[in-house]
C-alpha cells in the first residue's frame, strides 16, 4: 500500500472541509463580508491556511474581495451552482406553495428555513398583503442555530443532548446577538415542544414571529415554516395564525414524505 496516497487523500479531504467551513462563515456575514482575520477567528482555522484557501476560492469565482474593505463575499459561481441545484429539489416547490398559502391567509411575511450544520438558512420567503411587511430575513441569509423562531422550531424536534451541543458550539455567536443563555434557551425550546410551535420577539422592534417545524415520518425536523409581523397583529390573530401554521405544516409534511427530503445544505 502506498501510504503517501493515503496522506494526499486525507489532506485533500481536509482542505475541502476547511473551504466549506470558510464559505459557511462568509455566508453568515449578512452580506457584509468578513476580512481574513475574522474569517480565521470564526472558522478556527489557522490564518495562513485561511489565506491560501481564500486566494484559491477567489480565483475560482466562488468568492470575491471588496478592494476597499478587503472583505470577502460569496462569488458568482456559487449563485450559478445554486441555480443548477434548485431544479433537483422537487420538495422546494411544495414549500413555495405552502409559503404562499400561509402569507395569503395571514396577510404577513412567511419564511422557509432549514438546518445547515450549526446554522439555519432562509431558503424562501413570501410577502403578505399587509401594508407593513416584515422582511427581517433574506433568502440565502444564514444565522447561527438558536437565532430566530425557525431555529427554535427546528431545535424543538431534537434531543436535549443535540440541542446542548449546538448551543455550546454557537454560544459566542448567540451572545454577540444578545440571545438568551443556554439555560434560558432550553426552557424556550421545552415550551416550543409543549406548544408545538415556537414564538420569538425581535429584540429591537415590535415584531413577533411564530414558527412550526415540518417533520418527516420519524419526527425529525425537515424545515420550518414561520410567519412574522407586528406584535400587535400576532396578539389579535394568534389563534388564526397558529391554526394556519399547523394545518399547512402538517399538509406539507405529508406531501414531501417520499419525495426528496431536505438535508443539511
Amino acid at each position: 500500500m502506498d501510504y503517501s496516497d493515503n496522506k494526499k487523500e486525507v489532506g485533500g479531504t481536509q482542505s475541502i472541509g476547511r473551504a466549506t467551513e470558510i464559505l459557511r462563515v462568509i455566508a453568515a456575514s449578512d452580506g457584509l463580508g468578513f476580512g481574513l482575520g475574522e474569517i480565521a477567528e470564526r472558522s478556527g482555522i489557522e490564518r495562513p491556511t485561511v489565506h491560501r484557501i481564500l486566494r484559491r476560492l477567489t480565483a475560482e469565482s466562488m468568492l470575491v474581495q471588496n478592494p476597499l474593505t478587503r472583505n470577502y463575499h460569496l462569488g458568482p459561481l456559487l449563485y450559478e451552482l445554486g441555480l443548477a441545484a434548485s431544479s433537483s429539489v422537487p420538495a422546494q416547490q411544495l414549500c413555495k406553495e405552502a409559503l404562499q398559502e400561509l402569507s395569503g391567509i395571514t396577510g404577513d411575511s412567511a419564511f422557509l428555513t432549514v438546518k445547515s450544520g450549526y446554522d439555519v438558512v432562509c431558503l424562501d420567503r413570501a410577502e403578505g398583503h399587509f401594508p407593513i411587511r416584515v422582511l427581517n430575513l433574506g433568502v440565502g441569509q444564514r444565522r447561527p442555530l438558536g437565532c430566530g423562531a425557525g431555529s427554535i422550531a427546528l431545535l424543538s424536534t431534537m434531543s436535549d443532548e443535540q440541542v446542548e451541543k449546538i448551543l455550546l458550539k454557537n454560544a459566542a455567536l448567540l451572545a454577540a446577538r444578545a440571545e438568551p443563555s443556554i439555560n434560558e434557551f432550553m426552557q424556550i425550546i421545552a415550551q416550543a415542544r409543549t406548544q408545538g410551535y415556537a414564538t420569538k420577539d425581535a429584540p429591537d422592534l415590535p415584531v413577533r414571529s411564530l414558527s412550526m417545524p415540518v417533520r418527516d415520518a420519524y419526527g425529525n425536523g425537515v424545515c420550518a415554516l414561520s410567519v412574522s409581523t407586528l406584535t400587535v397583529r400576532v396578539e389579535q390573530n394568534h389563534d388564526k395564525m397558529v391554526g394556519a401554521l399547523r394545518r399547512i405544516a402538517e399538509a406539507l409534511a405529508l406531501k414531501i414524505r417520499g419525495s426528496l427530503i431536505f438535508k443539511d445544505v
